[in-house]
């Protein structure tokens, strides 16, 4: 492959589930103006309708070094005190592919998508100028100040990009030290397809998706785990029946096995089966008429979120949106747009705004407008992607003129592997 201007560092590719993965691949494609490619983790197959992309570069478990597999017997504390941290099997392999490829592509960016670990070890066999940027799309930072201090340093990335001003307060609150320069830079969502859907479109979705064509939808979509929150609106569930009987839930996901077992469990258990569906996982690319076939949405997340892409389409589809209260929501949308949920977890916590909004077709239908336009002026893919290329563009300048956080390119220790 040529040499690129911009490599992202997605352990996933961007052809499979997962959000930040796949809007890593809308930017290869998007973004023509750059030469761009990801570099990802891969052993098996490719899927099917899937195609070799040069743009996709694939690191496999193939030609390991007689090194390297001495290094994966090795105790686990072994390698975490070698490679920073990076114990896991395929992360290792990952790692060492990425360490192999960077030279032969010697990109003027370097980003790591979530991979903060990587930083240090990037750095120090990045011998050309490069800039090396943290994509920071969770909230990672959860161990005690004293063990994260030289694990979580920062110091080895030239810039630091959140999704929300939350994500950045919540992650500095945690490190000793936060060195780089931090961007707030928001997830995207394609309005030319999360879009409200006229009332015929509508009832041919459900027809689709074999859901009742004469009772409110409320969808939850989202991976479900428990950090999710699916138990909580379930919890509620039987309360707002008795004040909305006409109510159905729609449960779309998949993740962990035993969580879904449990989910069933409380639904046999409360005897509202009729009531609601666990639909499971759906392609990517009918997630769109999921919500266009809804009325309301419920995010439930009981745990603090950077900026959820889920909720975002929602909205682009003209849905008024129930969520649990978390400062990356609060600070993103309009009081007006979406109905908060404080202590989401606490019992019955979401019946009252579930159903206020159910019996009120107007209210629902009002908030719905006013969040579909605001994601539209605000969020859509063109906009972003506009704003994410001409930030791309300056890093690259500022690799040109060897402008970087460090004062050196130069590695200060490491070797092979």
């Amino acid at each position: 492959m040529d040499r690129v201007e911009i490599v992202h560092l997605t352990f996933k590719p961007p052809f499979t589930t997962g959000s930040f993965n796949r809007m890593v691949g809308t930017q290869l494609e998007k973004i023509p103006g750059l030469r761009q490619a990801a570099i990802s983790y891969w052993n098996q197959p490719l899927p099917d309708k899937v195609q070799p992309d040069e743009k996709v570069i694939l690191i496999g478990d193939n030609n390991l070094s007689l090194q390297q597999r001495a290094w994966l017997l090795a105790p686990e504390r072994w390698r975490g005190n070698r490679f920073n941290g990076v114990t896991g099997r395929q992360s290792l392999i990952y790692l060492w592919g990425v360490l192999e490829m960077l030279p032969r592509l010697r990109p003027k960016i370097v980003i790591c998508q979530d991979n903060y670990k990587f930083g240090a070890l990037l750095r120090q066999h990045i011998h050309w100028p490069c800039r090396l940027i943290l994509w920071q799309h969770g909230l990672s930072y959860h161990l005690p100040t004293a063990r994260a201090a030289k694990l979580y340093s920062l110091k080895s990335f030239d810039e630091v990009c959140v999704l929300s001003r939350a994500a950045y307060h919540f992650d500095r609150e945690r490190m000793p030290a936060y060195e780089p320069v931090v961007r707030i830079m928001p997830n995207w969502v394609d309005i030319n397809r999360f879009k409200p859907a006229p009332d015929a479109e509508r009832r041919e979705l459900r027809a689709r998706w074999s859901l009742p064509q004469d009772k409110p939808i409320v969808l939850w979509l989202s991976r479900l785990v428990p950090k999710k929150g699916a138990h909580a609106l379930l919890q509620s569930w039987p309360r707002i029946l008795r004040k909305c009987p006409n109510a159905f839930l729609w449960i779309v996901g998949s993740g962990d096995t035993v969580y879904e077992q449990y989910l069933r469990s409380l639904i046999a258990a409360a005897g509202i089966s009729d009531s609601v569906r666990l639909q499971g996982a759906v392609n990517p690319e009918e997630t769109h008429t999921c919500c266009q076939a809804s009325d309301l949405f419920a995010f439930t997340s009981l745990v603090s979120e950077g900026f959820s892409l889920a909720l975002l389409e929602a909205m682009a589809c003209g849905l008024a949106s129930v969520a649990s209260h978390q400062a990356s929501i609060a600070e993103t949308y309009p009081a007006e747009s979406i109905s908060l949920v404080r202590d989401a977890n606490l019992a019955d916590a979401f019946v009252k705004p579930v159903t206020s909004l159910l019996s009120d077709v107007s209210k629902r239908t009002e908030m719905g407008r006013v969040a579909q336009q605001f994601v539209t002026e605000n969020y859509s893919q063109e906009q972003v992607l506009a704003l994410l290329e001409l930030y791309y563009r300056q890093q690259m300048y500022l690799a040109g003129n060897h402008l970087s956080h460090h004062p050196s390119h130069h590695p200060s220790g490491g070797g092979q592997f």
